[in-house]
């Protein structure tokens, strides 16, 4: 025997086996995987905090990635998983029950099942019913008595609607039965709302022509329900459960102010926000706009029938749960959004909070593949908190599924804070609240949550650490310093070897330049050697040194600012405070690019040939060009084989070539 399982809402079915029920559940805190893709409190453009507020609690998560890998679990407003566990065929959607009691669907039986919070099976419901519970909802009464929907599964012949002559009608029931399982109210949506081939397409095998998948009460009493087939949400009244309005779809009745977007479509999750505001989860398949989907609230008149949008939040990346998903406001005014199957299969679903103004407060993406039906959230201390009765903070919530931290106020380390009053450990008096948080020692002496991660925390520094919080004082900056010898004379008459100069750079205390370190110049030009250097910002001395190890005697320091980014000291001229004196003209012969005066031009530059022994010496030219030419005659015209004298060798040589004939 096989069991069906509509994975995803509307999109498809699933075939298992019954054998594969054998798989237990068991903790699975460290298969939780997801990514915070908001921080809490959101953040800025330029990636500092926000501060947005978040709505304190538990999220309980029931996600779904394949048959056996289901999860329940609980997530707070820190985006900290603090309890999960692997629930095989089990979840969709989990909720609490009765007290100590939690109810979800068991794909296996097709029915909803109550649990403890250790999952031990406590009861069955609508065992007394052949068909099918609906998998989307259920809701409890306060006197034990619920409401949910079967459905039906009704062979039909609907050929006389243009169908086919064997078709399977899956027909919404929605009965409400008290704790024995007697009806006490029922609702067929055939009765209600019959098939009809001008809206509803009949000629698949298996007909679910409606698609129930929410239904919530309003203020009045009455029940909104959610068809995601015919995108439309349809009011029943509170005594009779006959159809007072139906709002989107084919049988709109309603006047619909929604720019761009133009109505819903194969919608979730409808509540009723009192003052005639409804909010929905849109899948937008048809959207015009392409595949997107958006949280919608409607401001609904039911005298003059007209629905407007009154606010809206589509992700800024554009996101699309083509089923599933859920949007639910929460009660500082922020929007919980689960958005269904979106990203799946290359990706997995997310969960995003917003602001009334469209901020991201806070947003966590799951594993690939996971898909969420719906999100909600529970105040703190309905799902985890304290046990223990002689703590501060004990709770009684008859729901806990997460044992979290109890606080007595007491200060037992006694450094003046109680874990009441936030002491993290009240057995070390150097952790507290505003403590000096010492950086990668894996404790949290501030008690923020975090241990602080040390790195440089200006951008303009080479090493800026984006992932640090707090500074280590360890900044690096590049420093350009340059030496100009433009001065100095070279005792040896040659050319400076300007790439054997020296920098020494060391604390700005030893005077004596005992510690210092000496670095070579990273390039040269123009009698310049420069250095590029990476520096932090405590003091330093340095000086320069000529390549014969001649050291200056000018005193020089340097303090570099944070936050001052890379820094160009210029060239300054050896032993001297700065330039070297010389001219800017270019066409000087004196010229010197790091000049800043013209105290040593010497008038502009002649090319020509400066030797005297050459033919073509130029006496005006006070620059050598390389054209000079020099005579090579031979002075000694009977030197033949140029020895310096005229012997008989060079009589020889003259004879051996007697006789030959010259080309």
């Amino acid at each position: 025997m096989a069991y069906r399982a509509a994975w995803m809402c509307g999109v498809g079915a699933l075939l298992f086996s019954a054998t594969a029920l054998e798989v237990h559940a068991q903790g699975a805190i460290g298969d939780f995987d997801y990514t915070v893709t908001v921080p809490p409190g959101g953040v800025l453009a330029d990636g500092s905090p926000a501060d947005y507020p978040v709505e304190p609690g538990d999220l309980l998560l029931s996600l779904i990635q394949s048959p056996t890998s289901m999860y329940a679990a609980l997530m707070n407003d820190e985006a900290e998983v603090h309890w999960a566990e692997q629930t095989p065929f089990r979840g969709f959607y989990m909720k609490p029950w009765l007290p100590g009691q939690f109810v979800w669907y068991n794909y296996a039986m097709r029915k909803w099942t109550v649990v403890d919070d250790e999952f031990t099976p406590l009861d069955t419901l609508t065992q007394s019913f052949p068909d099918d519970d609906d998998y989307h909802d259920v809701h409890l009464f306060e006197d034990g008595t619920y409401l949910v929907v079967m459905l039906q599964h009704l062979d039909t012949n609907l050929t006389s609607l243009g169908g086919l002559a064997e078709s399977e009608v899956l027909n919404p029931y929605m009965v409400h039965l008290d704790q024995d399982e007697n009806i006490l109210q029922e609702w067929s949506g055939l009765d209600q709302l019959p098939l009809d081939p001008n809206i509803d397409n009949l000629l698949w095998p298996t007909v679910d022509y409606l698609h129930w998948n929410a239904v919530q009460f309003d203020a009045h009493g009455g029940l909104l329900l959610s068809f995601r087939n015919r995108s439309q949400i349809v009011r029943l009244r509170p005594d009779d459960w006959s159809v007072h309005w139906k709002l989107g779809g084919v049988e709109n009745q309603f006047e619909i102010t929604d720019p761009v977007w133009n109505g819903f479509n194969v919608q979730h999750d409808v509540h009723d926000l009192g003052e005639g505001r409804i909010l929905l989860f849109d899948n937008a398949i048809f959207n015009q706009n392409g595949y997107l989907s958006r949280a919608l609230e409607l401001q609904l008149d039911t005298v003059n029938f007209t629905a407007e949008n009154v606010w809206q939040f589509n992700h800024p990346e554009g996101v699309y749960g083509a089923a599933q998903g859920s949007a639910i406001r929460l009660d500082n005014g922020n929007t919980l959004i689960g958005w269904g199957t979106a990203g799946v299969p290359q990706f997995g679903t997310r969960v995003t909070e917003v602001t009334p103004e469209g901020n991201i407060s806070y947003e966590v993406r799951f594993a690939n593949g996971a898909t969420l039906y719906r999100a909600r959230k529970y105040a703190p201390d309905v799902l985890s908190g304290c046990r223990l009765q002689n703590a501060v903070n004990y709770t009684d919530s008859p729901w806990l599924l997460a044992q979290g931290p109890c606080y007595y106020d007491v200060d037992v380390d006694g450094d003046g804070w109680t874990d009441s009053a936030g002491d993290c450990n009240d057995n070390n008096a150097s952790i507290y609240p505003g403590a000096l948080e010492i950086a990668g020692d894996g404790i949290d002496q501030d008690c923020d949550g975090e241990d602080a991660i040390g790195g440089c925390l200006d951008p303009s520094a080479l090493n800026f650490d984006e992932m640090a919080t707090t500074d280590n004082g360890n900044c690096l900056y590049e420093v350009i310093f340059r030496v100009d010898l433009a001065l100095e004379s070279n005792p040896s008459g040659e050319l400076w070897e300007l790439m054997e100069c020296e920098l020494w750079i060391t604390d700005s205390a030893d005077v004596d330049f005992q510690n210092a370190s000496a670095l070579l110049p990273t390039n040269s030009a123009w009698q310049v050697a420069q250095f590029a250097v990476s520096l932090g910002t405590q003091p330093l001395g340095y000086r320069f040194v000529r390549p014969d190890g001649v050291t200056e005697d000018y005193p020089r320091f340097l303090t570099l600012q944070e936050g001052g980014g890379n820094v160009d000291l210029g060239a300054v001229c050896f032993n001297l405070g700065g330039p070297c004196p010389g001219c800017t003209d270019p066409m000087d012969v004196g010229y010197n690019p790091w000049s800043d005066s013209d105290s040593m031009c010497q008038g502009w530059s002649v090319a020509g040939c400066t030797y005297t022994e050459a033919v073509n010496f130029e006496g005006s030219a006070n620059w050598d060009d390389g054209t000079c030419l020099f005579d090579t005659s031979p002075t000694c015209p009977g030197d033949f084989d140029g020895d310096g004298s005229v012997t008989v060798s060079d009589l020889m040589d003259m004879l051996a070539t007697l006789g030959s004939v010259c080309n």
